[in-house]
């Protein structure tokens, strides 16, 4: 699908200056790791610091790996004192380094882009109450993106936003998905009917959907049962639950119902037809962010 609306400009800057009071995710980025190295050796290099688990998204034993993964530590402080001994690039103020070793490449150093976790909260206006009816939700973001950047994408393309957060995992690191909330009904359905954004920064450029951020309610048209299906055609724009969509569907087969996932956090264009049997997402947001970050930085081993 194409973009309806562009947004060109300048990000803030991410919160990666360690500051005394700063809290991070236990997970952290790494990019430039040397091709041959391998888990137990990457284990080992990080020790000093604490226990650790190494993710290494889209790595099997058919493909070369792609010279950047996650790190995974026990605690926020074995984080800190990481940071702590790397070598920061003062220029972007994006990434620290840190040199490791493999079985051909000595003293090899790697790029450190940790997640602070006041990026993943937002508030541009103070307000009583987010309004889930004034709230959309945010797929396919980069993986630099913070919360604050989408709030200033969304504040320039439609106005009106009072906060905007991103979705996280259980290490409160960012899984490529969040929510912006408005003040108004006309800022969120002009942001509604935008459907999918470009953004364009000097760094990346990335295409993101726009869905409404569905909640748990009630058929709208038969106010009985639960209305797990969503219709975002602002011919309709309403919660149906099984048998009223089929019922109100009949003559428009062109309607795609969104639907909430398992966990809450993204939507997915699905239902109990096999046709519309398609997800809106992709499967490996994980995989999806460390490819971004090591296209981004050229971080390739």
């Amino acid at each position: 699908c194409e973009a309806s609306c562009t947004w060109s400009g300048q990000l803030p800057p991410r919160s990666s200056t360690a500051g005394p009071n700063s809290s991070y995710s236990t997970k952290i980025f790494l990019g430039g790791v040397p091709w041959d190295i391998s888990e137990q050796t990457l284990v080992q290099a990080f020790a000093e610091f604490g226990e650790v688990r190494v993710e290494w998204p889209g790595r099997d034993y058919t493909s070369p790996p792609r010279g950047y993964l996650y790190l995974v530590f026990q605690e926020e402080g074995d984080v800190t004192d990481l940071l702590a001994k790397c070598c920061q690039d003062y220029n972007t103020r994006d990434s620290y380094y840190y040199k490791i070793s493999s079985r051909r490449m000595r003293a090899k150093e790697v790029q450190i882009i940790p997640w602070v976790l006041t990026d993943s909260n937002y508030v541009r206006c103070p307000s009583p109450r987010l309004d889930p009816q004034k709230t959309v939700f945010v797929g396919a973001l980069h993986g630099m993106m913070t919360a604050q950047g989408l709030a200033v994408v969304f504040n320039d393309l439609f106005g009106g936003v009072v906060y905007s957060g991103l979705d996280t995992d259980k290490f409160k690191y960012p899984i490529g998905s969040g929510r912006v909330t408005f003040n108004n009904s006309r800022s969120y359905m002009k942001a509604v009917a935008a459907a999918f954004i470009e953004i364009k920064t000097p760094r990346f450029c990335k295409k993101v959907q726009v869905d409404p951020y569905l909640e748990d309610t009630l058929c709208s048209m038969c106010g009985m049962k639960q209305g797990p299906y969503f219709c975002r055609d602002l011919g309709c724009f309403n919660y149906f639950c099984h048998s009223c969509w089929d019922l109100h569907h009949t003559s428009r087969p062109h309607h795609k119902p969104l639907m909430r996932n398992i966990r809450g956090l993204t939507r997915a264009r699905t239902s109990h037809h096999n046709d519309y049997n398609v997800g809106r997402y992709r499967q490996d947001p994980v995989r999806d962010l460390a490819e971004q970050f090591g296209q981004t930085f050229g971080l390739h081993g």
